[in-house]
């Protein structure tokens, strides 16, 4: 698998990562769920570009701004909805399909319209669900679930865009388990490998040499155990805390 070709001199990257750049000033403020979520997979896009030895502050930026379509209707997304409610309770799971997969096509109109924004790193964006299907809707229904695959006419065509999708998915499915309670000793471990099968048996990563789908892997564990192992502990003295004050 191919990797992008990109000039460095052309464009800088280091300033589309400035927290006060004017986009991400932007999607702080409207879909703050959706910016925390970029700053997480934009932190282990650059773990994994860094022992692939691949271009990190590319991958960095790929991380943070591949769900910048999300901006247009943020409430639409899991992420954004604390405490507002899920949207999605009352609608058809095709009609909730179509406002979930736009953000692909909203993502690219936006970054196009930013000037400094490479024209470049539009496609791999654009790839980061590949054609995968949307299953927690298609199980809600009794239709063909291949009505429920992101549009894209293949899975991630570059080493770069296949890398983003498994550290979106791994993330949100590690965030996942950790909200759910799922926090035994093996909960990365699980989500790692969870996530990485399911893309794998949906032909997303046959692209991808065996050789670099493991280091992706355990570099994804290690930097997730660094990240929910701490949160758990803090979570376990406060509690410990708690408990000598009631005594």
């Amino acid at each position: 698998m191919d990797s992008i070709k990109f000039d460095h001199e052309k464009y800088d990257l280091k300033k589309l990562l400035d927290a006060k750049y004017p986009f991400l000033e932007k999607m702080r403020d409207r879909a703050p769920g959706t910016f925390k979520h970029s700053q997480n997979v934009s932190s282990l896009c650059e773990a994994v570009a860094l022992e692939l030895d691949i271009d990190s502050t590319l991958m960095k930026v790929l991380g943070m701004y591949y769900d910048a379509g999300k901006i247009s209707f943020p409430e639409c997304f899991y992420e954004n909805q604390i405490g507002s409610g899920n949207i999605h309770d009352g609608l058809d799971p095709m009609i909730s399909f179509h406002l979930l997969t736009k953000h692909i096509a909203d993502g690219a109109l936006i970054l196009i319209q930013l000037d400094d924004f490479p024209s470049e790193l539009i496609e791999p964006i654009t790839q980061h669900h590949g054609n995968t299907a949307m299953m927690s809707l298609a199980n809600k229904t009794d239709r063909d679930h291949e009505l429920f695959r992101y549009r894209n006419t293949s899975p991630p065509t570059t080493l770069e865009a296949a890398i983003l999708m498994i550290c979106d998915s791994v993330e949100a499915t590690t965030r996942a388990m950790y909200n759910n309670g799922d926090t035994d000793n093996e909960f990365i471990l699980k989500a790692v490998d969870k996530t990485i099968l399911r893309l794998m048996d949906d032909q997303q990563l046959d692209q991808i040499k065996v050789g670099i789908l493991n280091k992706t892997k355990k570099i994804l564990i290690k930097e997730l155990e660094s990240i929910y192992h701490k949160r758990i502990l803090y979570e376990d003295d406060d509690k410990t805390v708690g408990e000598l004050r009631e005594e």
